[in-house]
């Protein structure tokens, strides 16, 4: 609140993808194994590594109070064996891009081992809006990501009024359920209109309670966000890793100060003016993908779906649209639920899809109470006024109601299973006051680190190639590492994915070549 297939097959996939839409690469790429995890070391030598600056210690720290057991908790997540969370917040301008008055309260989450030292600079860790940063840090830190504890700390900020930040509070229990089943319930034919009459009384609700900052919930303030922290430091640059909505953050800010950014990671992003049709149709791609993935998977392991999960997953769908989802479920909220549990997932390849498999079995045999904790877990950490307002606040060059018309008869047709849920999403933002891209970055001459996923249900995989043009007309030279699995992180999921990660965060120097990863 305001206080104002085969693996074989994989990897020509994604190769063809990368040779196909991004620069060409000067050496061959690097096909990497679970062998190469920890093959960097950090401490290999003492001397003073050239290119960009080390990561500087904040010389005036904040107040940190301990929240291990909260946080972990709160993501349903048990803590690793010796890593501690401290939580803390920080006052930042309202609008220090237009000058409307007014402070909001960011909340932060510092994450440290018995071998984090004493002296060693923060990695400044967002993930937007795709999900709360510090419900995000919980699961990177049962996974790989405490690997990175052993050189720095991270610091997980968590994005204006969503997760640990001031919270907004702004739509009704009415209108908020019916977006989130996309009025898929109410009489008439037209779901267009009925879903923007209700998102125009949402947009008034929340734009009045943010009040001035109607325009200051965009990726360019949360970049703002990140230099308020950097002052309070008092360091001279920031290491930053975003993945996804968080990914474009941290270009935007590198963008608006160039010369502040000792580090840049850059996991599942999206291109910063990117246009909101556009941004959609890669979503719903990546949804395909995943679902695909997943079938694939499910069907190889013998899953609960039985031996074509994909039809499984299809039947559950299609009722769901005709008024019979499990336990009333609207085909919008069971759609959510789905790709939150690819994007997220829970356990390890094997285990995740099984979980999910077993979930829709038991759906289909009528026991709906697994589904519907699903749906329920996906709309609390995807689907909060504090997203809401974020995600119209980035949303550009919007379509016309009739484009969305045309796009709920089209998407089906080439995304059948999540098209139309796809296209009706962009009636949301519709009506909130338009916004405009961040400043692209230039004169940004550092390495920069580039993180995609083959099949994320999140953002889609095609903002990498996209990414690498704009780091290149920058200034910037970049390397990739891409993971042929399912999920939206390949920080987060892909353990090979860290040994790029922790030598660069030692060097500041990207890998000499490409790097793709196995599922």
């Amino acid at each position: 609140m305001i206080r104002q297939a085969p693996f074989a097959m994989i990897v020509v996939a994604v190769t063809a993808l990368v040779a196909g839409c991004a620069p060409l690469i000067g050496t061959d790429p690097r096909y990497a194994t679970e062998r190469d995890r920890n093959v960097s070391d950090p401490d290999a030598t003492t001397e003073e590594p050239a290119g960009p600056p080390p990561i500087a210690a904040p010389q005036t720290d904040m107040a940190w109070q301990e929240c291990t057991t909260r946080v972990f908790e709160d993501a349903g997540v048990p803590a690793p064996p010796g890593v501690t969370l401290d939580c803390a917040t920080y006052d930042a301008d309202l609008d220090p891009i237009s000058g409307a008055s007014g402070t909001l309260t960011i909340g932060v989450v510092r994450a440290q081992s018995a071998a984090t030292p004493a002296d060693a600079g923060p990695l400044v860790f967002t993930t937007g809006t795709d999900i709360p940063t510090s419900r995000q840090l919980p699961d990177w830190l049962s996974r790989a990501g405490a690997d990175i504890l052993d050189t720095n700390p991270i610091v997980a900020v968590d994005r204006r009024g969503m997760g640990r930040s001031s919270p907004v509070d702004c739509r009704d229990l009415f209108d908020r359920q019916e977006m989130h089943d996309q009025t898929q319930f109410e009489p008439g034919d037209d779901p267009v209109a009925n879903l923007g009459a209700i998102t125009m009384t949402a947009t008034t609700s929340c734009t009045d309670i943010i009040a001035p900052g109607d325009s200051a919930y965009d990726n360019a303030h949360a970049a703002e966000d990140l230099e308020r922290l950097r002052n309070l430091w008092d360091v001279p640059a920031l290491a930053l890793v975003g993945i996804g909505n968080g990914a474009q953050i941290a270009l935007a800010y590198a963008g608006s100060h160039p010369d502040k950014v000792s580090r840049l990671i850059l996991d599942s992003p999206m291109p910063l003016g990117i246009s909101s049709e556009a941004a959609a149709d890669q979503r719903v791609k990546g949804q395909q993908a995943a679902l695909d993935a997943f079938a694939a998977q499910c069907a190889a392991a013998g899953c609960a779906l039985g031996p074509d999960p994909k039809a499984a997953v299809d039947a559950l769908l299609d009722a769901a649209r005709n008024g019979r989802g499990p336990g009333g479920a609207s085909v919008a909220a069971l759609t959510t639920g789905i790709v939150t549990a690819l994007g997220f997932p829970d356990g390890d390849r094997v285990a995740a899809t099984n979980s999910l498999a077993d979930i829709l079995a038991a759906a289909r045999a009528g026991d709906d109470g697994p589904v519907l904790e699903l749906i329920n877990r996906a709309q609390a950490i995807r689907q909060s006024d504090g997203q809401f307002i974020n995600r119209c606040s980035d949303a550009l060059n919007r379509p016309t109601p009739d484009r969305v018309r045309e796009l709920v008869v089209a998407w089906p047709k080439v995304y059948p299973q999540f098209g139309a849920v796809g296209a009706l999403d962009l009636v949301k933002c519709l009506n909130w006051p338009s916004g405009k891209a961040p400043k692209e970055p230039e004169n940004l001459d550092m390495d920069v680190l580039l993180l995609g996923v083959q099949n994320d249900p999140i953002v889609g995989t095609e903002g990498v190639a996209a990414t690498a043009a704009t780091l290149i007309n920058a200034g910037a030279s970049s390397k990739r590492v891409m993971w042929q699995g399912i999920g939206h992180g390949a920080s987060v999921y892909s353990p090979c994915a860290m040994p790029a990660l922790l030598g660069y965060l030692a060097s500041g120097e990207a890998p000499s070549t490409d790097t793709y990863c196995p599922a």
